[in-house]
């Protein structure tokens, strides 16, 4: 098992957590109150990334438990990493909530994203596996990984956003981004369970 930090502000994360749709915008939702000026970081250590990267999928136990030990040994180059994946995680948000708006993403906030993904690129390389190509990291180990994968996936889900099913929490503190089931779904709010505005998708 990861070892865990208890703090009595974060909570560790759970699969509740997980509601977004997608675990690109799950990720960007481990920031509790975007429209706060001061919003509270759930990701408040190394440790708590290599968690909630199990809880959503995007690592295995155990691999996850080698970084976070890796991380433990070497703090410097941990917290980074961990500064390294919240910086991702801000440009995912201005991206992904101006996609919600109908916006365009600002330049500035695409060039950010797009150094993340030179970042992920330079980490990746191709395997032939069961009789197909598949895109995997050239290292498990590298403190990075998380937000390697994470770049990785984002361009994905960019390339085959379905823009119509995707929203931006409207109560103005929140910030939360999640796709609906289909572009008719009229609820206004994600639903979160941390979310500031109780109501529930409908």
């Amino acid at each position: 098992m990861l070892p865990t930090t208890r703090s009595t502000e974060i909570a560790d994360f759970e699969e509740d957590d997980l509601f977004a749709g997608h675990h690109v915008l799950d990720f960007v939702n481990t920031c509790v109150g975007w429209g706060r000026s001061e919003p509270l970081d759930r990701l408040d250590s190394y440790i708590r990334l290599a968690q909630w990267s199990v809880i959503a999928g995007v690592m295995e136990p155990e691999l996850a438990d080698i970084i976070a030990m890796k991380g433990s040994l070497e703090p410097k180059e941990a917290l980074e990493a961990l500064e390294n994946a919240r910086a991702l995680r801000a440009a995912l948000h201005q991206i992904f909530s101006a996609y919600a708006q109908g916006a365009e993403p600002a330049v500035e906030d695409m060039e950010t994203f797009e150094a993340f993904w030179q970042q992920s690129l330079a980490a990746h390389r191709l395997a032939f596996v069961d009789d197909h190509i598949e895109i995997r990291p050239a290292a498990f180990t590298h403190l990075t990984i998380v937000a390697d994968l994470l770049a990785r996936d984002a361009v994905l889900l960019m390339k085959d956003l379905p823009v119509n099913r995707l929203r931006l929490c409207s109560h103005e503190k929140c910030g939360w981004l999640y796709l609906v089931h289909n572009a008719r779904t009229k609820g206004r709010y994600c639903g979160g369970r941390k979310c500031l505005n109780r109501e529930r998708i409908k």
